[in-house]
């Protein structure tokens, strides 16, 4: 990869971050709500500060839906709308452009996913008790992992031919799904290894936030491997509405 498209990416990559640091409503429903629910549950359960348990145990689930949503609803959610706005037929014309766009896309919703993880720990950990500076950087490379993890199906389903709208309500269904599928497997106290918790990413997002990479490094090299593959087939068949002339 020449550093002239490095250099390009970077640069756009800096304007959708921007771009996304001022919608308030996805910082609410990424961020700020699930941060509420946390603290809602643990008044539910007669707790209140400081939290007598394990942060990352407690709030593994959480780590993982916020790295879901970032994944669905930013990443995959834009590369979406842009498609439907007219952007890539606009601006893409060749394979590097395509690219310089997808990686663009990529490095914003990397930054923006340990921006979110930053600001959930910080409005979460001293609940529990003065922060760690090691548990931060630990937390933030799980966290990280767990944005790739998504990232596969988020870059794979936008190869489908859906709309803004239908895409809003595909990705919330599958946000359902991976919830509902993770409450039933704690609340019939499946194994870890079952095949239902297996098969949903949610689940094996928050076993990497509460168990770490550094016990399982065949996971991390799985994931990036299962990404790079996912990204290099998007960028092979990356979907281009056509605009037609009017005239």
């Amino acid at each position: 990869m020449s550093n002239e498209i490095t250099y390009r990416a970077s640069k756009l990559a800096l304007i959708f971050t921007k771009e996304q640091l001022k919608e308030p409503t996805a910082f609410f429903w990424t961020l700020l709500s699930p941060s509420a629910v946390f603290y809602l549950l643990n008044y539910s359960r007669g707790q209140i500060p400081p939290y007598n348990l394990n942060y990352i145990e407690s709030t593994s689930w959480f780590y993982a839906y916020i790295s879901s949503n970032v994944a669905f609803f930013g990443l995959s959610f834009y590369i979406i709308g842009r498609r439907e706005s007219g952007f890539t037929r606009s601006f893409i014309y060749k394979p590097e452009g395509k690219l310089i766009f997808l990686l663009a896309k990529f490095i914003s919703y990397s930054l923006i996913s340990i921006l979110y993880c930053s600001v959930f720990y910080c409005l979460t950990r001293l609940a529990f008790g003065s922060p760690n500076t090691n548990e931060v950087f630990l937390i933030m490379a799980s966290f990280y992992f767990c944005f790739l993890l998504f990232s596969i199906p988020a870059l794979l389903l936008t190869l489908l031919p859906t709309g803004f709208q239908t895409a809003n309500t595909l990705f919330s269904i599958i946000s359902f799904a991976m919830l509902i599928s993770g409450i039933y497997g704690i609340s019939a106290q499946l194994q870890s290894d079952s095949f239902i918790q297996l098969l949903n990413p949610l689940w094996i997002a928050s076993e990497i936030m509460s168990k770490g990479l550094w016990q399982r490094p065949q996971t991390a090299v799985l994931i990036l491997s299962f990404f790079t593959c996912a990204f290099f087939i998007t960028l092979r068949h990356l979907r281009i509405n056509p605009i037609w002339s009017r005239y």
